[in-house]
């Protein structure tokens, strides 16, 4: 995942795909994976890494595909806080980058509901709120961000 983001960050997107590729040829290597690091890697990691590098390419709406039914797993591949908030991110910022203002809505609404003085959140309600023709409410989201 680390070295995904580091690619695409870096402007990479070759070798973003090519750990992609690798990941898959893992995943695909065993029609049973016997270990849990194999069944995070097939069930959860490659479609985090997949999403990644679909998003430094530009494909939100195969990026909503990939995260969207893993979300609710992405505690099983481990890492920290941080890394899980990255793909919760990513997964809001594809919705809004393919126009899916609907479920954008829903993922900021979902985080200010667990975090309601999350400045990144009142950032992305109000834009959403811009966006619906509702100049007030977005600047009143504003104040909050």
């Amino acid at each position: 995942m680390h070295a995904i983001m580091a690619f695409i960050g870096n402007g990479e997107p070759d070798r973003a795909r090519e750990v992609v590729t690798a990941l898959e040829r893992v995943a695909g290597a065993t029609a049973s994976p016997v270990t849990t690091g194999a069944v995070m890697t097939a069930t959860v990691g490659l479609p985090v890494c997949r999403s990644l590098a679909l998003f430094g390419a530009g494909q939100y709406e195969r990026v909503i595909g990939e995260l969207l039914p893993i979300r609710g797993r992405i505690h099983e591949f481990g890492g920290s806080h941080a890394q899980r908030d990255a793909v919760e991110r990513t997964l809001l910022e594809a919705a809004i980058r393919a126009g899916d203002l609907d479920l954008a809505r829903a993922l900021v609404s979902e985080r200010l509901s667990v975090r309601e003085r999350s400045t990144y959140a009142w950032s992305k309600r109000a834009f959403l709120l811009a966006a619906a023709g509702d100049p007030a409410g977005a600047a009143s989201a504003r104040i909050c961000s």
